[in-house]
């Protein structure tokens, strides 16, 4: 198991990073093909502060410092509409005209989510994101009227940094990197199109297997990395004593509170911040301004007291953005312990109350919730039930399990022997306390949670968050029922990414069915879906990334495209693979899938790959057993029973089985 070690970087003012570092030898198989042992001892010669870690969304605040600097330049207003400034922007929904640049920044702006195609890859440079990202738009609709409300948005810092892009005449990287990053003596900020020395970013590993550099291709909302010496200077910008880079008036306008209407998360959003008011500072009556990012391999944390002029910075390449916000705040309460009197602490919210009678205009909240999480309430003998339709990590055991809860003279309702939210997603060594409300905003009613989050017995979080709307009476026609029952546990495998895509190590394919509880309703991989047509679904409710999908028959094999990028194929278009022969990515460049039967099962393979691509195995559950990414001296492979097989590469790369 590798260690873990601390390093901090403390200056006159007071400033502070701190880094969660690997040690420099890997975990379990220490086979090295792609990095070799004289490089791997190269960077064991790295110091902490020399390490680069991609930063994931605290990219956006970079984002947002350089729209802002275009503020102060007068060359950008942030409520003149986005259009005005990329006149290629457009959609098929109207409203589009009306999303301003201040939207873009604090998450208002309505678009629907994320595109994730081709947006993590490893030891690959491709901007088949960025180059096509207006095209995705401009088929699309809107969740929300812009400025509605704030639901994380990764797109809405896309189109940031195209305006960026487009107002400037520089690309992102050369922006930042003028404008920000050299002023501030950043220079080991960079993006993948920086030209950087590889040996200098730090490692990351699948199934205890080395993996190449892996990059965020998707600049604007996640792709800058860093190391947290250079994250520690950035902070300086937003610090009331080192006004350099933006001017004042945009360091408070960066730090303000930004959310619109009523925001899902509860999130205070700044502009390109997801807190400008964190616990556990804001009981002290101390301003702190946080913001977390996370990749396919790297996490990190960045919190900034601007009162204090003081910041921790934390980045990994194992855990979560939590852990390194848990770490970077005990960091700051200690120092603050050391330099100042801390306030009287204010009284924190309790869940506590005794039990009452459930106010009769709660009854009305009885029906179906989208949005977080899926699930129906109901009321009975003085108890809310509610029972689980789908959770974005549904299992059998997970979906329809139902909760009883107690209603308390405080407001708050309680589960009295189980916990929702450790259900809805399990976090390892994190003990949640957590109560219910039930709101409601004009005609919409909507299930709240607030909780403390214990991790690892030591440190505590207090976040909310709403997990759901009630959804409106929706019937799918008979029709379409029919043709979404016969979908039920089909199987659609990952089609057109980029043979380097971090969607092949995770589930390769998704699968649904209709709901049990309501058969208005399709469930894929815990969303839940609208049945609009025989061929098409919408999510649901308000939430972070809502999804649409359709699916077109060509001849006996159906296709299936969804709104964030991804292209799918039924299972339908797989064969048993057979190891005597070659395979050659075709004229269409998808992947080519494969069953492994019974006759191949059990075998050790080598597969020698002519041309640019990968291979990747899967057990019969999805999960990914082996690579060609991966470092591998014997470059064999098991093949499993009732597994499976991808070919992904450049169209005309041929693969062999040996």
């Amino acid at each position: 198991m590798k260690k873990l070690y601390l390093k901090a970087f403390i200056s006159l003012s007071l400033l502070m990073g701190l880094m969660l570092l690997p040690a420099p030898t890997s975990a379990g198989n220490s086979k090295k093909s792609k990095s070799t042992t004289e490089e791997q001892n190269s960077k064991s010669l790295l110091t902490a502060d020399e390490k680069i870690y991609g930063i994931g969304s605290i990219s956006k605040t970079v984002t947002a410092t350089a729209i802002l600097q275009l503020v102060d330049q007068g060359l950008i207003e942030l409520d003149s509409p986005v259009s005005e400034y990329l006149p290629a922007f457009t959609m098929a929904d109207e409203r589009y005209k009306e999303i301003t640049v201040r939207m873009l920044l604090n998450h208002s702006s309505g678009l629907l989510g994320s595109l994730y195609s081709n947006s993590d890859l490893y030891g690959c440079i491709d901007t088949s994101n960025h180059d096509r990202f207006l095209q995705h738009l401009s088929t699309q609709r809107l969740k929300a009227d812009p400025g509605a409300y704030s639901a994380y948005s990764n797109d809405s810092f896309e189109l940031a940094e195209l305006i960026i892009e487009s107002v400037s005449g520089l690309s992102y990287t050369d922006y930042i990197t003028k404008n920000i990053m050299i002023p501030l003596g950043a220079k080991d900020t960079i993006t993948m199109h920086s030209g950087f020395d590889s040996l200098k970013i730090a490692d990351t590993y699948k199934n205890n297997r080395l993996m190449p550099p892996g990059m965020t291709t998707t600049l604007g909302d996640g792709g800058i990395l860093s190391t947290v010496a250079d994250l520690s200077s950035f902070s300086t910008i937003f610090m009331k004593d080192h006004y350099s880079i933006l001017s004042s008036t945009s360091v408070a306008e960066s730090i303000k509170e930004q959310a619109a209407g009523t925001h899902i998360y509860d999130d205070n959003y700044g502009l390109g911040w997801d807190d400008v008011n964190a616990y556990p500072f804001n009981t002290y009556n101390i301003q702190a301004v946080e913001k977390g990012g996370d990749t396919d391999n790297y996490h990190a944390a960045l919190t900034v007291l601007p009162d204090y002029n003081m910041s921790a910075a934390v980045v990994s390449s194992k855990g979560s953005s939590s852990y390194a916000s848990l770490l970077a705040n005990e960091l700051l309460l200690s120092a603050l312990n050391l330099t100042s009197n801390l306030p009287e602490v204010t009284e924190e919210i309790s869940f506590s109350g005794e039990p009452a009678a459930i106010p009769k205009e709660y009854l009305e909240y009885a029906g179906f919730y989208g949005g977080a999480a899926s699930f129906s309430l109901d009321f009975k003998n003085n108890k809310m039930y509610l029972t689980l339709l789908s959770t974005p990590t549904s299992s059998t055991n997970k979906m329809n399990k139902r909760f009883e809860l107690t209603y308390l003279d405080s407001g708050y309702f309680v589960c009295n022997d189980d916990n929702i939210l450790n259900t809805i997603v399990p976090v390892t060594q994190c003990y949640i306390t957590e109560g219910l409300r039930l709101l409601k905003n004009g005609d919409e009613y909507a299930v709240q949670v607030e909780y403390y989050s214990k991790y690892f017995g030591i440190s505590t979080d207090f976040s909310s968050l709403t997990l759901a709307t009630k959804l409106d009476d929706f019937q799918a026609l008979a029709s379409s029922k029919t043709a979404w029952n016969n979908r039920n546990d089909k199987k659609y495998f990952l089609l057109d990414e980029h043979y380097a895509s971090a969607g092949y190590l995770s589930q390769p394919y998704i699968w649904g069915e209709i709901s049990n509880h309501n058969d208005n309703y399709f469930i894929i991989n815990g969303s839940l879906y609208a049945m609009t047509s025989d061929n098409s679904l919408s999510s649901v409710g308000k939430k972070r990334d809502i999804v649409d999908i359709n699916i077109i028959k060509k001849g006996n094999i159906e296709y299936l495209s969804a709104t964030n990028g991804f292209q799918y194929v039924g299972e339908e278009y797989l064969s048993d693979l057979d190891i005597n022969q070659s395979y050659t990515i075709g004229s269409d460049g998808f992947t080519r899938w494969y069953r492994i039967t019974d006759s191949d099962a059990g075998a050790y393979t080598s597969i020698d790959i002519l041309g640019e691509g990968n291979y990747y195995i899967y057990n019969q559950y999805g999960a990914l057993i082996d690579s060609s990414l991966f470092a591998n001296d014997t470059k064999t492979s098991y093949l499993i029973k009732d597994g499976y097989i991808a070919f992904a590469g450049k169209k005309g790369t041929i693969f062999t089985i040996n």
